[in-house]
């Protein structure tokens, strides 16, 4: 019997046109979804195949190749990934910020110490989107759920949004990789092809999508066309660059990183 591939994904909306179809190989492919702070473990240990990671984590390990062509990234507003602080912006000085995302955590460090001059306590925090529950100025609170938040007078601050002013540059949260030393045969083209025919069912997605999350369907079409991005061209390469180097400045991942794609 064939072992099933484990194809190692996010919940959350902005992922689903890249994993879109793949779950009708039932007998061939087995889906399995986790934060993305779990997903880099889980690939390291060989309980997946193949995942969607955060960008800071490829930094971190040298034993990833990317798939070519297909990120999650955004160029200005993401809207599912922002800070929400009860003070101005210039006034933080205690942050919680959402343990669920290391690369969104890195970006927030890198926004407000580079474009903010400010280096807030940090603490680690995951209570979904109850932001009324922490005794920090601000809080970082990512995918669905900061679609979802009801700011109540707190100022948000879109750190796509930020990343865009800060840089003229995409910025590339997610990837998928495998590792170097793993040759799974048509890897490449089996996930370019689900992240095609999800871009072309996006209004489907964007309808499933607002019934799943209470959301109207024109937000989540919205999110789904304008706010994400998934090709990892030269801009979103450059800008996943651009990330490594503040990354590395803050020291926040090491030295000597290369870019290595999948040639599978």
């Amino acid at each position: 019997m064939m072992k099933k591939l484990r194809i190692g994904a996010v919940p959350y909306m902005n992922a689903k046109p890249l994993i879109y179809g793949l779950d009708q190989y039932p007998d061939e492919i087995e889906m399995v979804f986790e934060v993305p702070s779990l997903l880099p473990g889980m690939l390291n240990n060989d309980q997946i195949d193949v995942a969607i990671i955060p960008s800071i984590e490829y930094f971190r390990n040298s034993n990833y190749a990317i798939i070519p062509d297909i990120s999650i990234a955004s160029l200005g507003t993401v809207e599912s990934v922002k800070i929400f602080s009860k003070l101005p912006l210039q006034n933080i000085r205690s942050a919680a910020l959402d343990k669920s995302s290391l690369t969104s955590c890195a970006l927030t460090r890198i926004i407000l110490k580079e474009q903010y001059h400010l280096s807030p306590q940090y603490s680690q925090w995951n209570k979904q989107y109850d932001i009324e529950g922490t005794d920090t100025d601000a809080v970082l609170i990512i995918g669905d759920n900061a679609l979802k938040i009801i700011d109540n007078g707190y100022i948000t601050l879109d750190l796509g949004q930020s990343w865009y002013e800060f840089t003229g540059l995409p910025f590339v949260y997610a990837l998928w990789v495998v590792k170097r030393d793993r040759r799974i045969p048509g890897i490449n083209n089996l996930l370019k092809s689900a992240k095609e025919e999800g871009i072309r069912a996006i209004r489907t997605l964007a309808t499933t999508e607002s019934q799943r999350l209470q959301l109207t369907h024109e937000r989540c079409l919205n999110y789904l066309t304008n706010s994400i991005r998934y090709d990892f061209g030269k801009d979103e390469i450059n800008g996943f660059l651009a990330f490594y180097q503040h990354a590395v400045s803050l020291g926040l991942a090491p030295k000597g990183l290369e870019v290595v794609f999948n040639e599978s």
